[in-house]
């Protein structure tokens, strides 16, 4: 049996961290979520994780600056990015990881099936 996928959700909003937390506990991956940028950040271990789920509207710090500084530990682990204004954050997307697919910018909400597809595709992606 292959091991669980450990992904690190980064989200400010209890209600939406509660609720991908559940989904993606119910669907085989272990889960480590946290509503605090710093908090998440401070505990960011090399090789823990296979992908980080980072919201990219926190308080004191970009979902982009965040991973930026957790890649300075871990160049290995990859992310995705979760907005609810996905057009105005395209660009700096864009510009700052050339190389990721749009995949990697996910606009929230985000249903079930659609989420679970992208971290497959993302994860897979990234191995």
């Amino acid at each position: 049996m292959p091991r669980k996928k450990n992904i690190l959700l980064i989200d400010p909003a209890p209600a939406a961290s509660y609720m991908i937390t559940m989904i993606l506990k119910l669907n085989n991956f272990d889960v480590m979520p946290y509503s605090d940028p710093e908090l998440a950040f401070s505990d960011f271990q090399k090789g823990v994780y296979d992908l980080i789920l980072v919201d990219l509207e926190m308080k004191g710090i970009n979902g982009f600056e965040l991973y930026k500084r957790m890649r300075q530990i871990d160049d290995k682990v990859s992310a995705c990015f979760m907005t609810v204004l996905r057009e105005k954050h395209l660009n700096e997307f864009k510009s700052s990881f050339p190389t990721f697919p749009s995949t990697r910018l996910v606009e929230k909400p985000v249903g079930t099936e659609d989420l679970l597809e992208i971290l497959r595709l993302n994860l897979v992606d990234s191995e």
